[in-house]
């Protein structure tokens, strides 16, 4: 059922991507076309949403995300989809729960709030089901991330980095991910 639900709450993103997977398979186009392309393709998708500024800048999180991951195939373009919309949306509740409470301050009430406002900015219409699949999710990533506030003092930003990647990819479906030379790390469950 969890993986039925992301896969409809990822169409959205698949279509985006499917349009410009040809970009992947030519190691001479620069980064800057796929950036574009991928960018021009999200906002294309988000014409029914409300904060366009917001929803710009989650896009380009996203496609920079995107542009790491190998596409060579539907396989690993779906698996980059998936990776990188969670990735991304853990990433951009945690940088504005630390810009508008700070997170010394945040609550586990915070997070759940951000986290289920991120998918309301990048799926406005959602049904019922898409609702409960993203209670799931940010239930999921809500107590591991309180748990990494914790400790956030005590690593360094590469590993806070890290550890957001391996509890998007934990609450995504346990997505197995495999190197891919650039400096992403591989995530496993903790």
């Amino acid at each position: 059922m969890r993986a039925f639900s992301l896969k409809r709450m990822l169409v959205v993103a698949t279509v985006g991507l499917c349009s410009i997977s040809a970009y992947s398979d030519n190691s001479v186009q620069p980064d800057s076309s796929f950036q574009s392309v991928c960018i021009n393709s999200w906002m294309n998708k988000g014409k029914q949403g409300t904060d366009k500024v917001d929803y710009k800048n989650f896009g380009e999180k996203y496609c920079a995300c995107a542009s790491t991951q190998p596409m060579s195939t539907e396989e690993e373009i779906n698996q980059a989809i998936q990776i990188c919309l969670s990735r991304t949306l853990l990433h951009d509740a945690m940088d504005s729960l630390e810009e508008e409470i700070g997170l010394s301050d945040a609550k586990a009430s915070d997070f759940t709030e951000y986290c289920q406002d991120r998918w309301s900015l990048i799926y406005p219409k959602q049904s019922d089901d898409d609702k409960k699949f993203t209670t799931s999710y940010c239930g999921c990533a809500q107590p591991k991330l309180m748990e990494l506030i914790k400790k956030s003092e005590t690593i360094t930003d590469k590993e806070y980095e890290q550890s957001i990647d391996a509890i998007a990819a934990e609450c995504s479906g346990n997505v197995k991910e495999e190197p891919t030379g650039s400096t992403t790390p591989t995530t496993s469950p903790q």
